[in-house]
């Protein structure tokens, strides 16, 4: 199967200068678990359910997304895309073509199709980059 045959084409997004109180209404109103960060069309980061239990008051969006993001393309292999997220750690990768993001693939588009248990504590990405200074 094909990531295009399976991924979720209800993507949700947020501009990196948004408050966290914004992202989780978002979040709370799409039931979306991962909400890709956007600055002028660019994909720029991934902030999922974990980041935003995380974040203090007060952060934006690019204080806590997770970069760099780790995308795949539609006519990657669910197979391929099942590794490449268990290998990298990540709980959702987003199906980009030419920069266009066409949908996501996450842990549940994979249980879906028989590819795997769902692991609910797994950040989005498996670096994650920081822009806050590092205290003193």
């Amino acid at each position: 199967m094909m990531v295009i045959e399976a991924m979720n084409r209800a993507v949700v997004t947020i501009e990196p200068d948004e408050t966290i109180e914004s992202a989780a209404e978002i979040a709370r109103a799409t039931g979306a678990e991962h909400l890709l960060v956007l600055d002028e069309q660019t994909l720029v980061g991934i902030i999922c359910a974990c980041d935003l239990r995380a974040a203090s008051p007060g952060d934006t969006v690019s204080d806590c997304m997770s970069l760099p993001v780790v995308t795949v393309r539609p006519d990657t292999p669910l197979e391929d895309v099942a590794l490449t997220m268990e290998e990298c750690a990540v709980g959702c990768v987003p199906v980009a073509l030419g920069g266009l993001i066409l949908g996501t693939v996450s842990d549940d588009e994979l249980v879906r199709c028989g590819m795997g248990a769902r692991h609910p504590h797994r950040h989005c990405h498996h670096r994650r980059t920081s822009r806050r200074a590092a205290p003193n």
